[in-house]
């Protein structure tokens, strides 16, 4: 019995690995992390960036999988969302530029201006699509 345990043990160590993996493999195809690191002029930290999602990663998975319960609170709960939001919509962000969906929009369409109002719309739709998904 003991010989099961220790195998499922390590196949579930050996696959997490491999899906953490595969989303840094992910992330840094994509190339989030540097993009912002330039854009915020903190390409120094970039290293930083990377370590610290990394941690939140095993952080989330270790609270996800041992069901712990967090006592910090509405105000924890309402900067966890922000940040988590931030960091998924810079992943979206960086995914559709690397698709190239944006420009190819922008040449279909005949845009020469107001290229920003279209990015912002973007991100108002999606804004209103999470609060009407979550709160309706």
């Amino acid at each position: 019995m003991w010989i099961r345990s220790a195998f499922l043990g390590f196949y579930g160590i050996c696959a997490g690995s491999f899906i953490a993996a595969s989303f840094l493999a992910f992330l840094s195809m994509v190339g989030i992390v540097p993009r912002l690191a330039t854009t915020t002029k903190s390409a120094k930290y970039a290293m930083t960036y990377e370590t610290c999602i990394s941690i939140g990663g095993i952080f989330g998975s270790v609270v996800y999988i041992f069901n712990i319960s967090l006592p910090f609170g509405v105000i924890f709960l309402i900067v966890y969302g922000l940040f988590g939001g931030i960091f998924v919509g810079c992943l979206i962000g960086a995914l559709a530029e690397m698709l190239k969906s944006l420009p190819i929009f922008m040449n279909r369409m005949e845009l020469k201006t107001g290229i920003a109002g279209i990015v912002y719309g973007i991100a108002f739709g999606k804004c209103i699509g999470c609060l009407l998904q979550f709160y309706g």
